[in-house]
Formats: C-alpha cells, structure tokens, sequence
C-alpha cells in the first residue's frame, strides 16, 4: 500500500509519521453517481481519528451527503456523493488534518483530543501544548454528539445502515468526558468533598461552640474569652489551609517542570543519535525557499535571541536555540547553517564578521560532521538571500577555509567541475569566488615549484 507523510504536504522522506494514500471509486452513474473512498479505515486509524469524522468532514467541505457503515460481511465503506477525483479528497484530508490531528504549536500530529466544557480541545504528547481545536465547523457538532474515546477513536458502534447506536454513543459522551474533564471531575471531586467536609466541620463546630457557650454561660464563664479563643482557632485554620495549599502548589509546579525537563532532555537525546546517524545526503536541497514565510520566521527568532544577548550569544546557548527550532521546524543541517549565517552575520556577512562568530559556526559544523559541499552550499544560499554581499564573498571563503571548515581540493573541484551547478547561489557564488579560486591555484603552484627547487638541491 503506498504511503505519504502526515500531512501529505510535507516532502520529508525521513519524516516518521506515514498514512496509506487514499485510495478511491466512483461507482453508478446520473443522479445515483457517487464515489467511495475504499481505504477509509486504515487511514482514519494511521491518524488516530474515527473514520466517521473523515467521512463526515468530506461531505460537510463538498456539500454533499456522506455515509461511513462497517457492516458484516460488506466491510467498512465510506461513501460521498457525486464524482470526485481522488486529489480533491487528499486536499480535503490534509485541511482535517491542519485543524483536528497536528499540533498547532510543533504541527507534529502527537495530539490527544477530548471533550471539555462543551469544546473539542486538545494536547500536545511532543510539546506540552493545549488548547481549543477548530470548534466552528459543521463537523464540530458531530464531534460533540460523537466524542472519541481515549485513543482518539470513537466508541460508539455501527448498526445496520450505518447509524450510530444511541446507547453507544452515551457510552461514548460518558468515557470521553470522564478522560476530557479528567481535572476537572478531580477537582470537582475534591471540592465536593472539602466542601462535604467543611459544612460537617462547621455543623460541628456550631453544636461545640453552641455546647460551650451553654456550659460557659451555665458556669458563669467570661464570654470575651471564649472569643479571643475563637479568633485564635479561626486564625490558625486559615493559616494551616493557607500553608498547606502553598505546598500542594508548589509540588504540582516542581513535579511538572521536572516532568518537562525529563521529556526535553529525552527528546533532545533522542534527536541527536538520529544527527549522529544521518551522514549529509548529496548537495540538492528543494526545501529551503528563500521567501518562505516559515524559514524568515525562524531567522527572525534566532535574530532576536542574539540581540536578546546582546549581540554575544554564548555559543552551546546559541546552537541549542537553533537545534530547538530545527527539530519543531523540520530542515536538514545545511538549511541549519544558512540560518546560522542570517541570524549571526545579518545581510552583509564578511570576513570579520566570520571570524568573529567563528566559534558559534564552527559548533554548527562540528556537531553535524559538514563536509565541505554542504559549508559550500550554505554559503552559496546566503549569497543568493543577500545579494549585496557578493562584494566580500571571496575574502568570507578564505576566512572560512582558515577556519578550517573548507578543504582546499574539495573547493576547487565543487566549483570548477560545476557537478554542483543549479544549487541556490551556485553561479553566482562561483563568480564572485574566482579570486579566492585563483589565489588556491596560485598557492599549490608555488608549493610545487618549492618542492621541485628543494628536490633538485
């Protein structure tokens, strides 16, 4: 069964979240023409959604009645009328997919949905995220009547004719709102009993006090008394609940930022054994789109990150904020380093200003192991985002080749064998590279004629 990323949208051809393609048939014909979605199931189950909200969705989107049955011995069939063509509906699911299965902070589709307080919400398993889904389209109501249960898939079974069972379906409401409103039936449960406790402690109180008043008064004793110690009583009540409220606070923040900590780290860990296992992959790259509104965003975070610093970004500090928006991001290493350059250097990056982020850069090579093509190819990129440096491009190659990021046969055969050419910035940059490519030559050619020298000697 062929298989695409999750969303579709997305070109990753290391990305682990995969569904089966749809896969579709227009059966009958005139007014009676409809399509059938014929894989509907597996790929409502590969999104962790029921496959009647898929279903429904798709008629809701194209106006037209659609019908989800699973009976015995016709199987699962999702039907949609009219004649659609099988790219309609894959655009269709990746839009269902944007507003109920991704997150909208990571867009990793991680997210747990729920029923809470009358609104479809969610929460993020990668990042922590949660919040409100889409609770304005059609398909929100259906959801409503139909919540999913814990896994994310409904409950409610299918009777003949595809109808859902109503008794099911209050089955359904009852353990998606138990899961949904898990804090808040806990928190209702326990203001309950505080407040049975409370009105029983005060009932009492009331019969103790009222006890005691009568025993004082029988006994002639002081009534000022018997107040100041009910004001003492009251006091130390207060002050126990508040102390008592303060820790509880205080342990459900350490418990959940220790909680947080040991997720980041184990995700961080987990993404750099997946670094140190991938080796840079060819030199064409169709990812990086120099007016794509998601890598300007990025370069702008980073760009505020160093000003934030004051211009001085200390260097693991620096990489760990690039790394971070990397993996929520998803773009390979070189993308990573061009980024690096932008947020660094600004739009009119030199030698100086090179050497002076030196060890910044080099922990973005470093960490990824980059070979020469990939240096080549980042620098290539900057080049054609920022025109108006290709003044100091060749004086940037040699500060980077004495940083030792370039190798010097590796530079001459990148831009003089042009295997490389229709990469970003390529022409360009091998134009504006040639003087630094002469001085190369210049210099192997005088090493030459010292060894011959030495050798006739």
């Amino acid at each position: 069964m062929a298989m695409c990323n999750i969303p579709s949208t997305n070109t990753d051809p290391q990305y682990r979240y995969k569904m089966p393609r749809l896969v579709t048939k227009v059966e009958g014909r005139g007014n009676g023409i409809k399509t059938c979605i014929m894989n509907m199931g597996d790929v409502a189950r590969a999104l962790k959604r029921p496959p009647q909200y898929t279903t429904k969705f798709f008629g809701n989107e194209l106006g037209a009645q659609s019908n989800y049955t699973n009976k015995e011995g016709e199987g699962e069939r999702a039907i949609v009328n009219g004649a659609h063509d099988t790219h309609i509906f894959q655009t269709l699911l990746d839009k269902f997919i944007d507003k109920y299965v991704c997150c909208e902070n990571c867009h990793l589709p991680e997210i747990d949905m729920f029923i809470k307080k009358g609104n479809i919400q969610a929460k993020c398993m990668a990042c922590g995220w949660a919040g409100d889904l889409d609770n304005g389209h059609k398909l929100a109501a259906f959801i409503l009547k139909n919540p999913p249960d814990e896994t994310g898939m409904n409950l409610a079974s299918q009777e003949a004719g595809g109808k859902v069972d109503k008794k099911a379906r209050r089955e359904a409401k009852l353990k998606a709102k138990e899961k949904g409103d898990a804090d808040d039936d806990s928190d209702a449960d326990s203001a309950n009993e505080k407040k049975e406790k409370k009105d029983k402690k005060e009932k009492k109180d009331k019969k103790e006090k009222k006890e005691k008043k009568e025993k004082k008064t029988k006994d002639g004793d002081d009534d000022g008394e018997a107040k100041e110690k009910k004001e003492k009583k009251e006091k130390k009540d207060k002050k126990d609940k508040k102390e008592k409220r303060e820790k509880k606070e205080k342990k459900d923040k350490t418990d959940k930022k220790e909680k947080k900590d040991s997720k980041a780290k184990k995700e961080e860990s987990n993404d750099e054994e997946e670094d140190s296992d991938k080796e840079s992959t060819g030199r064409k790259n169709d990812d990086l789109s120099f007016d794509d509104a998601e890598t300007k965003k990025v370069i702008a975070t980073l760009v505020s990150f160093v000003e934030s610093k004051g211009g001085k970004p200390n260097a693991n500090d620096f990489f760990d904020e690039l790394r971070m928006q990397q993996v929520s991001q998803v773009f390979d290493h070189k993308v990573r380093l061009y980024v690096a350059f932008e947020a660094l250097c600004g739009t009119s990056m030199d030698a100086k200003e090179v050497a002076s982020k030196s060890k910044h850069i080099t922990k973005v090579i470093d960490n990824a192991k980059m070979k020469t093509p990939d240096v080549l190819w980042a620098l290539n990129a900057y080049l054609k985002a920022n025109p108006g440096s290709a003044k100091g491009f060749a004086m940037v190659l040699k500060a980077a080749y004495d940083e030792d990021w370039l190798e010097e046969k590796e530079i001459i055969s990148y831009y003089n064998d042009d295997e490389d050419e229709g990469e970003p910035g390529f022409e360009e940059g091998k134009k504006q590279a040639a003087p630094f490519l002469k001085w190369l030559e210049t210099a192997d050619s005088d090493d030459d004629d010292d060894d011959d020298d030495s050798d006739s000697d």
